[in-house]
């Protein structure tokens, strides 16, 4: 799934269909749109069918990993999306802060 080339990634920015997201994720169609509805994943475009940008497979899969590995419903999901985020950015300004630091 990961190395398929005709699923975008991360960098890419095609927008991914929902059929596309919920091959490459193994999410179901109903919790993508409770993530939707949660605010965890965003919507690229507005048009009459479901595209989302490209990073969102990363997190699909992440909520996939997170549902079969720790038995997660949606709202722990998005939950956990939420908090991972908030600690990566968190983690990130740290460094960039530690790199300012004289030494």
């Amino acid at each position: 799934m990961a190395d398929d080339p005709l699923i975008p990634t991360d960098d890419d920015d095609s927008p991914v269909a929902l059929e596309e997201l919920l091959v490459a994720s193994g999410l179901a169609h109903e919790e993508v749109s409770e993530l939707i509805q949660f605010g965890v994943f965003q919507l690229a475009g507005s048009g009459i069918s479901w595209c989302f940008h490209a990073r969102t497979i990363t997190l699909a899969r992440r909520a996939a990993r997170l549902r079969d590995d720790f038995g997660l419903n949606t709202p722990g999901m998005a939950l956990a999306l939420t908090y991972l985020e908030r600690i990566e950015a968190l983690e990130a300004r740290l460094q960039e802060l530690e790199c300012q630091l004289p030494r």
